[in-house]
């Protein structure tokens, strides 16, 4: 008697769950392309949320350090709110040219 005679029999390769291992079965999403996941699609939407986001956060604290008489704070988050606006700007501009 061998020792592996007590082992179950391994499924062969025409079995009903394909040749695939187990974990590229349970993490794909049903394509065929490799990883089995869908072709990415732009974060525009992503980038444009987060940019609004740091607009709102960085103009209300910079009011809030400029009432309270911080102006270093308040004009370096008054600079990042500036940023932001430009980031949406720039955002816009390229979903536009995507989409033409």
């Amino acid at each position: 008697m061998s020792v592996t005679h007590s082992l179950p029999h391994q499924r062969d390769r025409g079995s009903a769950l394909g040749h695939r291992p187990w974990w590229r079965r349970a993490f794909s999403c049903g394509s065929s392309d490799p990883g089995g996941f869908p072709p990415a699609h732009s974060a525009f939407g992503l980038r444009r949320v987060l940019a609004a986001f740091g607009l709102v956060f960085c103009g209300v604290f910079a009011g809030f350090f400029a009432v309270r008489g911080q102006t270093a704070g308040a004009a370096f988050l008054a600079f990042l709110a500036l940023v932001a606006i430009v980031d949406l700007v720039v955002i816009q501009q390229r979903i536009r040219r995507q989409t033409e």
